[in-house]
């Protein structure tokens, strides 16, 4: 007695298939022994998937999802043929549109995209699918000669930047806030050294790529009192023109910080020169303290000229004790009219820097530390660093000489209608 159908298929054995028996199945259909009927019929195969699945999966030919029940084209190399020659004009197409895409970005950007980029796309295609250099080259319109001159030039050009970086910190271990102007001017000689080829704004690239540019930082901290009832003396210098060293002395006072207290620094500074002539660090603003820096640099004059000292008017130099040493050591003195920093703009630009390039304007931890930092500071500045306005010079370079022609630049006061030249 047969079971009812329903029955029938309720007991009928899950069917597994073995690698071997599919990979056969699909070598019969694709030699074209069978069709995918006989095929069902012979092994028994119940899902009519089974074989649509196994061909796309160990089949020689392309097969779409859907597959038609019929057998492939008795000659599979036609078969093949086809398929390629189907994909062939689909990457043409691509190409075309690809091609014009790039004519359309050329003329908007008006730049040449393949003579940019070629070179760095023949290296990604190498290390991607390992295509030869010398094919790729040849489908952008280069010689293979083009490809290794330039990759010639790229090693080069990476050893340049070693040695570049290396000279520009070699500047930078004893003036940390050294601008890339002098920078380029301290290491020409260098640069022709090592025949590195650079520019100045090549070299400004360079330290921006490198994170070595140097930000401005702006501070302010009132050193100056001159509301009081001292003599005020007039502005000597503000026509005057300089031609040597040791014609104008200019001072100025500026706070330095330990994490207790904050230290003053007084300067003298020479106008002509840049010189830093005299200095003392005082944790006070009396008049004493400043008169200590006028000292030193009277000590160390080195000419025996008409000397004008240019300041503020800081009660510190309108002090009895300061106006009495200048004219026992018989020099003029000179004041600002206004509370015009710009009047007395050389020494606020010795202050910042100091601050700025040598790293004053830091907090440290003692006296001690911080003593030893601006004896270093104002050693390096007069020996190392140069100058815009005396023609890169040093400014003891430039003390020992008297036919420099000072560069001089005038900045608007906002708050004045005139100009003033620093």
């Amino acid at each position: 007695m047969s079971l009812p159908r329903e029955e029938f298929k309720r007991v009928m054995p899950i069917c597994t298939y073995s690698e071997a028996f599919k990979k056969q199945v699909v070598k019969e259909f694709e030699l074209g022994l069978f069709c995918k009927a006989d095929l069902r019929r012979r092994y028994q195969i119940r899902s009519h998937s089974c074989i649509d699945s196994w061909l796309r999966k160990y089949g020689k030919f392309t097969y779409l999802e859907k597959l038609t029940l019929g057998r492939p084209m008795k000659d599979p190399q036609s078969q093949r043929i086809k398929e390629l020659e189907a994909q062939l004009a689909k990457k043409e197409q691509e190409l075309l549109v690809f091609k014009k895409f790039i004519e359309i970005a050329e003329r908007e950007l008006k730049i040449e995209i393949g003579k940019k980029v070629w070179f760095q796309a023949v290296q990604e295609i190498n290390r991607m699918h390992k295509v030869s250099p010398c094919e790729i080259c040849r489908l952008f319109g280069y010689s293979k000669q083009a490809y290794y001159k330039r990759t010639s030039h790229q090693l080069k050009l990476g050893h340049d930047k070693e040695y570049l970086k290396s000279l520009v910190m070699s500047v930078r271990q004893k003036l940390p806030k050294t601008g890339g102007r002098k920078l380029y001017y301290m290491l020409k000689d260098d640069l022709k050294r090592y025949q590195i080829k650079i520019g100045r704004d090549k070299l400004f690239d360079f330290l921006r790529d490198e994170y070595l540019l140097i930000p401005k930082v702006r501070r302010y901290y009132k050193t100056t009192n001159s509301r009081h009832w001292m003599r005020k003396y007039p502005n000597l210098i503000k026509e005057i023109k300089l031609n040597e060293p040791e014609q104008v002395w200019v001072a100025d006072i500026t706070y330095l910080r330990i994490k207790e207290k904050t230290y003053y620094l007084h300067l003298i500074t020479d106008a002509y020169s840049k010189k830093i002539v005299g200095y003392n660090l005082s944790d006070n603003l009396m008049a004493c303290s400043t008169l200590e820096a006028l000292k030193m640099a009277v000590s160390n004059r080195k000419y025996n000229r008409n000397l004008i000292h240019h300041s503020d008017r800081g009660l510190q130099y309108c002090s009895k004790e300061y106006t009495q040493y200048l004219s026992q050591s018989k020099i003029l003195i000179s004041m600002t009219q206004n509370y015009d920093p710009y009047e007395n703009a050389i020494a606020e630009r010795v202050n910042g820097i100091l601050k700025e390039e040598f790293g004053l304007s830091e907090i440290f931890e003692d006296f001690e530390n911080l003593k030893k930092q601006v004896q270093q500071s104002i050693l390096f500045y007069n020996q190392i660093r140069v100058h815009l306005s005396i023609n890169m010079l040093t400014p003891n370079q430039a003390h020992l000489q008297n036919q420099i022609k000072l560069k001089t630049w005038k900045k608007i006061n906002r708050n004045k209608s005139n100009s003033v030249p620093i």
